[in-house]
C-alpha cells in the first residue's frame, strides 16, 4: 500500500475520533452547565455505574475530550500540509 493512502486512512480516521470528542464534550459541558449541577454525577442516565464528583466528571467528560478532539484536529491539518507540501516539492 503507498504512504499516501495510509495517511488518507489515518486523516479519514482522526476526522470521525476528532469529531465524536468535540461533540462529546461540548454536549457533556452544555448538559452540565445548562442545569442546577448535582454533588455527584453520573454519564449513564438512571444507573449509578459511572459516578464521579461534579468536577472531575467536568474535566472528563468534557475539557479532556474537547482537548483530544482539537489535537486530533490539528494531526489532521499536519498531516494535510505535510502532504501538499511533499506534492509542491515533487513537482
Amino acid at each position: 500500500m503507498k504512504p499516501w493512502k495510509i495517511v488518507l486512512i489515518v486523516v479519514a480516521v482522526a476526522a470521525v475520533c476528532a469529531s465524536l470528542l468535540m461533540a462529546l464534550g461540548f454536549n457533556t459541558l452544555d448538559w452540565m452547565t445548562h442545569r442546577n449541577p448535582p454533588e455527584t454525577w453520573g454519564f449513564c442516565w438512571g444507573l449509578d455505574i459511572l459516578v464521579m464528583p461534579f468536577w472531575y466528571a467536568y474535566f472528563f467528560g468534557g475539557i479532556l475530550p474537547l482537548w483530544g478532539g482539537g489535537f486530533l484536529a490539528g494531526v489532521i491539518v499536519g498531516l494535510v500540509v505535510l502532504i501538499l507540501w511533499r506534492k509542491r516539492s515533487a513537482c
